[in-house]
């Protein structure tokens, strides 16, 4: 099937993906760009940031530590009054800010440093423990000893562990900035090219769309100039066949009329007489019932207005003999006034081949009706035909509006073109036709035709003043 398909088509198709396609890698690639951003700004926000904070607040508190304990040693050499609460605030302060520290998650390369912090650490508590119970023990020069060989050196190795880390994590967060920064910018460029490249596809299947249309549009053109030539040829040609062959049945006719009048009641020859006459009257149906299907796609006059009381009227005044020597009864709903945008002659043969089928289809019925309603629909004047006949089954309800379409039971003559060309000549009207049937209760036949406008009106005046 693809195979068939016109290469601008394809051409079509491939941009159109090709578009989607630059579309959706471009949302995908600028979701997976801002997902690394995020995990960048993450890392920021959730490790280094705080990582830096809680070990600058922790290399001052431990500065701030090794003074105060340097004065308590000193203090107690010299034999003062020991206070301890300001130490012991100092330590906790510092062993809060440090523990802040290392319960955060290490990103890689970190591990070891953060060990390093840990160990001089736990270095530092201990050594600071001795010298702390030095004193308390009255050995102060001891601590103060103890202070200037091994304390002095753990301060010095724990600030420079913290500072290694601070140092560690601020370059961690210049290379997140660094790479945040970059995303950022191949970010924009890279989506900036795909959606230059979905604008560009898209473009292309604009013009591809655009060349197809005006393709489409000239070949529309060309075959309803074909169309229209071939439907006045039709129409001509059904004319000069109508012509052709109704003029020598006209003769035909006249002549069996007269033989007829010549032959007496029960001469043999009166009966093959007959027989020929009611077959030339099967000639003539035939070929009226083809021309007038020929002649129903002709496109309407746009000032054509045919009042709908009028055609009613003059077709009763035709069919209701009809009905009444069928036993059936024929009648016609109340309705006001209205008229419709089509020829006179167009919506009596409408209705006149609605009210004929279903005079002839009533068969058998205990009550032989028909009755025409008009309603009003809006823009558009429906009207129903409505029969009490033995209705439509159901495999041919699809297919009655289509040509030599009959009802396998129907006895009556026909050629099975009027429901067709009720269907044709609507349609050509602008209008359309429907069907609403239940079988062994009868049908209803309805068709639209837009109402006429007011400028149809005025020119159905002044074409009646011209004629008067």
């Amino acid at each position: 099937m693809i195979e068939r398909l016109p290469s601008i088509l394809l051409s079509l198709f491939a941009a159109f993906f090709a578009a989607i396609a630059s579309f959706v890698i471009s949302a995908a690639y600028a979701e997976h760009r801002a997902a690394e951003i995020d995990a960048a700004a993450m890392s920021l926000a959730e490790n280094a940031a705080p990582s830096i904070m809680y070990l600058a607040a922790a290399r001052a508190e431990l500065r701030h530590t090794q003074a105060l304990l340097s004065d308590l040693v000193n203090n107690a050499v010299l034999g003062r009054l020991l206070d301890r609460r300001e130490l012991d605030q100092a330590r906790d302060n510092l062993s809060r800010s440090l523990d802040a520290y290392l319960v955060l998650p290490v990103y890689p390369g970190e591990l070891k440093q953060w060990q390093t912090v840990a160990q001089e650490l736990g270095k530092l508590g201990l050594d600071t423990d001795r010298v702390l119970s030095l004193v308390a023990d009255g050995h102060p020069r001891e601590a103060d000893k103890l202070m200037e060989d091994v304390l002095r050196a753990d301060f010095d190795a724990t600030s420079e562990a913290v500072m290694a880390s601070i140092e560690l994590n601020a370059e961690h967060a210049r290379r997140m900035a660094i790479e945040i920064a970059a995303n950022r910018v191949r970010s924009r460029r890279i989506a900036l090219a795909l959606n230059t490249a979905s604008v560009t596809f898209a473009l292309l299947a604009c013009a591809a769309a655009a060349v197809q249309i005006r393709r489409n549009v000239r070949q529309l053109w060309r075959q309803g100039v074909v169309l229209e030539r071939r439907a006045d040829e039709l129409e001509q040609f059904a004319g000069r066949v109508a012509h052709d062959v109704l003029g020598p049945l006209g003769a035909v006719a006249l002549a069996l009329d007269l033989a007829l009048r010549r032959c007496g009641e029960g001469e043999p020859a009166r009966t093959s007489i007959e027989r020929g006459r009611r077959a030339i009257l099967r000639v003539k149906r035939i070929t009226d019932g083809l021309l007038e299907f020929a002649r129903a796609g002709a496109s309407p006059q746009p000032s054509a207005r045919a009042e709908v009381r009028a055609v009613i009227d003059d077709l009763m005044v035709e069919l209701v003999p009809v009905a009444v020597e069928l036993g059936a009864e024929l009648r016609v709903e109340p309705f006001a006034p209205c008229a419709v945008a089509a020829s006179p002659g167009v919506l009596t043969s409408i209705l006149a081949n609605l009210i004929r089928n279903a005079l002839k289809y009533l068969g058998d019925a205990a009550t032989c009706r028909v009755v025409v309603r008009v309603l009003d629909a809006r823009d558009a004047v429906r009207i129903e035909v409505e029969d009490t006949g033995p209705g439509i089954a159901p495999a041919v309800e699809q297919l009655v509006f289509e040509p030599h379409v009959r009802a396998q039971s129907a006895r009556v003559p026909g050629l099975g073109l009027g429901l067709a060309t009720v269907k044709r000549l609507t349609e050509a009207h602008g209008g359309r036709v429907g069907l609403r049937t239940v079988v062994g209760e009868g049908s209803v036949f309805w068709f639209e035709l837009p109402k006429a406008s007011a400028e149809a009106a005025r020119a159905a005046d002044v074409e009646s003043g011209a004629s008067a």
